[in-house]
C-alpha cells in the first residue's frame, strides 16, 4: 500500500493513464449495512453478518451471544485506566484534609511546589512518550505506565520528609506522561471522525468519575488513620496505588491490541472479540471517513513532524484554549474540600461534599460531547462550557465578601467543581477532527496534554497561603481566564468557518486540498484510491 497524501491536489495526479488511481466513491466503498455498522460499533443484533460482496467472509459464530460490541471493549478499558490516572494524580486533595502537613512539616505552599514537579514531569516526556508509544505498540506501552505509576503512587506512602515528597511527585508526573494523549490517538484509530467527541468523552469519565468518586473513596480511607500506627494519608497513598496496578494488569489482558486484531492477551491467541466480516468492517469505516488513518498506530514521526506541529498555529489556539481552561479547574480540584471544610465541616464531610459538583459535570461533558457529534459543530458546544465556567467563578466570588449562607458559598462550590475539564475535554475532540496527518494528530494530543499539565503548574499556585480563607485572589484570577476564555474559543470556531468558505471556493476551480490513501489494486492491477476533500469543522 502507498503512504498518505496530505495534500495532494488533482493536479498532482499523474497524467499516465496507466499509473492514474481510481477513485473510491464513499457511497459505493461502504460494502456493508449500517445495520452491520452499528452493531460493531454499539449493539449486536441478529443479524447475518456475511455480504455477498466479500466471499468467504465469516458471520458471527453465535448469532445470540451478549453484547460485547467495541463501544463495550475499547471504552470501559480506556476509561477505567484514566480512572486510575486522576485517582492517584488527585488524591493529594484528600490528602490536604488529612495530617500530610503536620507529619511531613510542610505548607499549601509546599504542596502547591509538588504539584507544579508532578505536571512538569508530565510535560517534559509528553511528546518523548508518545514518540516510543507509535514504536512499541499502545498496549505494551499504556500497560507499562499504567503499572508504573501505580507502583510509584503506592510507594507514596513511605515519605517522611519534604524532599521526599517532592521527589515522588515529580517520578509520578514522569510516570504518567503520555497516557493520555496515547489513549486519545489509540481511540481515534478507532472511531470515525463524527464519533469522536461523544467517545472522547466517554473516555474523559474515568477522569470525572475519579474527581468525584476519590472524595467519596478517600473519606472512607481516611476514617482508617492512624490504624496500626499508619496515618490516613498513608492508606489513602497503599490502596489506591495497588487498586491502580490491578487495572493497569487488567488493561493489559484485555486491550485488543490494534484495529486489525481483535484477540487480547488473556485469549492466547485462540479467540477474538470480533469475527473477520466485523474486523473487516471496523477498519473499513474509519478508513473512508479518513484515509490519513491508513497507518493505524504504526507510523513514524521524525522531527520534521514535530516541528511543522508546534508551530502550526491552528493546533497553537486549540493550545492556548486547553491552557486557559484547564489553570482554574486544576486550582479548585485542588482546593474545593478545603475551601468546603472552612465553612465548618469535618474533613470527611468535606471530601464526600466536594463530589456533587463532578457528578455534574460527568452530565455536562457527556450531553456537549453528544450534542457536539450530532450536529458537526464543535465550536458551541466548547462556547457553553466557558460560559458556565464564568457564571460559576462570578458567583464563588461574590460569595467571598460576605452576605452569603453556607449553603449558598457550598452551591457556588459545586457549580464550579462541575465545570471540571469539560472545556479542555470537548477542545481535545475538536483538535483531533482537525488534524490533516497521523503524525500531526499523534504530536498535537500530546501538545494538548502537556498544556493541560502546564495548566496544573499554574493552577497549583492560585490558592495561596496568605489568601485563605476568603481566596478572593485566587477566584477573581479564575474568572478572569473563564472571559478571556470565551473570546479564543469564539475567534478560532470564526477562523474554521471561514476558512471552509475559502475551500468551497477552491472547490470549484479543483484545487481544494484533499486526503488520500491507496487501499488496495483492482484485478486489472490499478491502485484503489480513497480520495476525500478536506473541510474544517467548526
Amino acid at each position: 500500500m502507498a503512504g498518505f497524501q496530505p495534500c495532494a491536489t488533482e493536479g498532482d495526479v499523474p497524467s499516465d493513464e496507466e499509473n492514474t488511481p481510481v477513485a473510491v466513491d464513499e457511497a459505493t466503498a461502504a460494502d456493508w449495512t449500517k445495520a452491520e455498522e452499528d452493531a460493531v460499533k454499539r449493539k449486536y443484533e441478529h443479524d447475518e453478518l456475511q455480504s455477498p460482496a466479500l466471499p468467504g467472509t465469516m458471520r458471527s459464530a453465535n448469532p445470540c451471544r451478549d453484547d460485547n460490541r467495541l463501544d463495550f471493549i475499547l471504552l470501559p478499558i480506556m476509561a477505567l485506566a484514566f480512572f486510575a490516572l486522576q485517582m492517584d494524580r488527585g488524591n493529594i486533595a484528600n490528602a490536604l484534609t488529612d495530617t500530610i502537613t503536620t507529619d511531613l512539616g510542610i505548607t499549601t505552599n509546599d504542596i502547591n511546589v509538588g504539584g507544579s514537579l508532578l505536571s512538569t514531569g508530565i510535560v517534559l516526556l509528553e511528546i518523548p512518550s508518545n514518540i516510543l508509544l507509535q514504536r512499541v505498540g499502545p498496549h505494551r506501552w499504556l500497560s507499562v505506565q499504567i503499572v508504573g505509576w501505580g507502583l510509584v503512587a503506592t510507594f507514596q506512602s513511605f515519605i517522611h520528609n519534604y524532599p521526599g515528597f517532592l521527589v515522588t511527585r515529580f517520578i509520578l508526573g514522569c510516570a504518567e506522561s503520555g497516557f493520555i494523549p496515547g489513549a486519545l490517538y489509540t481511540l481515534s484509530t478507532w472511531y470515525k471522525k463524527g464519533e469522536s467527541n461523544f467517545r472522547i468523552s466517554i473516555f474523559f469519565l474515568g477522569n470525572l468519575l475519579a474527581a468525584a468518586t476519590v472524595s467519596l473513596i478517600g473519606a472512607g480511607i481516611l476514617s482508617m488513620g492512624p490504624r496500626y500506627g499508619i496515618a490516613g494519608w498513608r492508606w489513602l497513598f497503599i490502596i489506591e496505588g495497588i487498586i491502580t496496578v490491578a487495572i493497569g494488569l487488567i488493561f493489559f489482558a484485555l486491550l485488543p491490541p490494534s484495529v486489525g486484531q481483535g484477540s487480547p492477551w488473556i485469549s492466547f491467541g485462540k479467540w477474538s472479540y470480533f469475527t473477520p466480516r466485523e474486523t473487516y468492517i471496523i477498519k473499513r469505516r474509519v478508513l473512508l471517513d479518513d484515509p490519513a488513518k491508513l497507518h493505524g498506530t504504526k507510523i513514524r514521526i521524525t522531527g520534521t513532524d514535530v516541528w511543522k506541529t508546534v508551530k502550526d498555529p491552528r493546533i497553537l489556539v486549540h493550545v492556548l484554549i486547553s491552557l486557559t481552561a484547564t489553570t482554574p479547574v486544576s486550582a479548585i480540584n485542588t482546593y474545593g474540600p478545603s475551601v468546603i471544610k472552612s465553612l465548618g465541616f469535618d474533613a470527611v464531610r468535606a471530601n464526600a461534599m466536594a463530589s456533587v459538583g463532578q457528578f455534574i459535570s460527568v452530565v455536562l461533558v457527556l450531553v456537549l460531547g453528544w450534542l457536539a457529534d450530532k450536529t458537526n459543530r464543535k465550536a458551541p458546544a466548547v462556547i457553553f462550557g466557558a460560559v458556565w465556567s464564568v457564571i460559576a467563578f462570578t458567583c464563588l466570588r461574590q460569595s467571598s465578601f460576605g452576605g452569603w449562607g453556607v449553603g449558598r458559598r457550598y452551591a457556588a462550590v459545586v457549580f464550579s467543581m462541575a465545570t471540571n475539564s469539560t472545556v479542555h475535554i470537548l477542545n481535545v475532540g475538536w483538535l483531533s477532527v482537525n488534524c490533516v496527518r497521523p503524525q500531526q494528530r499523534s504530536i498535537a494530543m500530546a501538545m494538548i496534554i502537556m498544556a493541560a499539565n502546564a495548566a496544573g503548574i499554574a493552577g497549583s499556585q492560585v490558592f495561596r497561603t496568605g489568601d485563605a480563607p476568603l481566596y478572593i485572589n485566587a477566584f477573581t484570577a479564575c474568572l478572569t481566564l473563564a472571559a478571556f476564555l470565551i473570546v479564543v474559543i469564539a475567534a478560532q470556531g470564526a477562523w474554521y468557518f471561514f476558512s471552509n468558505r475559502s475551500l468551497r471556493k477552491k472547490g470549484a476551480t479543483s484545487t481544494a486540498p484533499v486526503v488520500a490513501a491507496e487501499v488496495g489494486t483492482t484485478p486489472e492491477g490499478q491502485p484503489v484510491e480513497v480520495r476525500k476533500e478536506w473541510r474544517w469543522t467548526w
